[in-house]
């Protein structure tokens, strides 16, 4: 045990698992209890369950750095559980699922203690995370596009206003059966436990930015749930868009190609109908087609990696 006054700290493996060829999953737990005064609340915030998503696992080392040597006027108030990274051997080799088991670990919960590797890992992060009032699992988008900073969530009072705490751009919520099932989110749901999921930037790709914006908002978080208490934090969170499940439109490309966005293009920005997202240009031919947007609405995705095929997704808009 550690000590870092106030606070208890300790960083333990919760799951070991050796695979052939010397490789082996070892998977921390960052704990941190207050010395006194607990709220008796208990919250996890995890990340890495896919191995190429990385700003989530810069996010939890700024937090975990934060609660080790908490600043003056600062207390912990509630218990705080931070795996900064679930899937340590897919970020490792850059992997989106658990190299070797060859599967998405975000489709395999709750787990099994008794299963095979896979379902033992993921039991043994949903155990953890079960014990709480509330988790964090904050995701990246794929390699293929960019998310402005957000949060989504089930479409309940309660949960809409912790997501309204975090301060990012798009609160993105939806009906409790859209859960994708598998997905930690939907097996805590389940359980009666609610789950924020964050999504920021881009797979592969680490966007400072971003990340000390969904820090500082995770500050404002656990102020609000009365896990941490001290300074307000000096942040003009803006006023977040509200996404649901009938404002959001995806454009998809309607022939395949380079995507080459126009260089005014900024996400958050507010576009008309008939804007020019891009064009996707036929470099065989030589043939371009213009990519438009259907409606009035803010920008909140867009596609970084040029190759597109006809039907592959190149942005998304919230309808105003």
């Amino acid at each position: 045990m550690v000590l870092s006054a106030p606070v208890l700290f300790e960083c333990k493996p919760v799951f070991t698992l050796d695979l052939p060829f010397g490789q082996q999953i070892r998977l921390l737990n960052h704990r941190f209890e207050p010395r006194r005064g607990s709220s008796a609340l208990e919250i996890t915030i995890l990340t890495g369950l896919h191995g190429d998503e990385l700003d989530g696992g810069y996010i939890c080392h700024l937090l975990s750095q934060f609660l080790q040597r908490l600043p003056a006027g600062w207390l912990l108030r509630g218990i705080v559980n931070i795996l900064p990274n679930a899937n340590p051997l897919g970020t490792s080799l850059g992997q989106r699922s658990v190299p070797v088991l060859g599967s998405d670990l975000n489709r395999n919960f709750p787990g099994d203690p008794q299963g095979n590797e896979i379902e033992r890992l993921a039991a043994s992060i949903y155990q953890l995370a079960a014990r709480s009032t509330v988790c964090v699992d904050i995701h990246s988008s794929n390699s293929f596009l960019e998310e402005l900073p957000q949060t989504r969530v089930v479409h309940e009072p309660q949960v809409l206003k912790w997501a309204g705490t975090l301060g990012l751009d798009v609160i993105w919520s939806h009906s409790a059966h859209n859960w994708i099932p598998g997905t930690i989110a939907k097996a805590l749901f389940s359980r009666g436990i609610h789950t924020l999921v964050v999504e920021v930037g881009t797979g592969r790709r680490l966007n400072r930015v971003h990340c000390e914006r969904v820090f500082r908002g995770l500050l404002q978080f656990l102020q609000a749930i009365d896990v941490l208490s001290g300074q307000p934090t000096i942040y003009s969170a803006p006023q977040p868009l509200y996404a649901t499940e009938a404002n959001v439109i995806h454009i998809n490309a309607e022939v395949g190609g380079l995507f080459v966005p126009h260089p005014a293009l900024v996400l958050g920005g507010h576009l008309h109908r008939g804007a020019r997202l891009g064009q996707v240009i036929d470099t065989l031919s030589g043939e371009q087609t213009d990519v438009t947007t259907p409606i009035d609405g803010y920008l909140f995705t867009l596609r970084v990696h040029p190759v597109v095929y006809a039907g592959s997704l190149v942005a998304r808009l919230i309808h105003v």
